[in-house]
């Protein structure tokens, strides 16, 4: 964290450890400006409830969004929303090594 200039956990809204093994940090937006920063909806299988409210979305609108990806939650490793479009990234997807 030292070294993307974060002095404390407290500072960071969420981060995702990368297939590289690279951390990616995003920066909590205090004033929750726009910004171009990826809303989590799904993290590991999980609803992430606080992002559906900030965007005034509810989970049936997100089971529309899912269902045209073909794929169920339980599947989605990660799934964010930039840009009023849906992105996933499904477990399958993952590289193992």
């Amino acid at each position: 964290l030292r070294l993307q200039g974060l002095k404390s956990l407290l500072d960071v809204e969420y981060a995702v450890l990368e297939n590289s093994g690279k951390l990616s940090i995003f920066k909590y937006n205090f004033l929750r400006l726009d910004s171009d920063t990826p809303f989590p909806l799904i993290l590991d299988g999980i609803i992430q409830n606080d992002t559906l409210e900030y965007l005034k979305k509810d989970n049936s609108w997100l089971n529309q969004m899912i269902e045209k990806e073909n794929v169920n939650v339980k599947d989605i490793f990660y799934a964010f929303y930039k840009n009023k479009k849906l992105y996933v990234i499904k477990r399958s997807e993952l590289k193992t090594e």
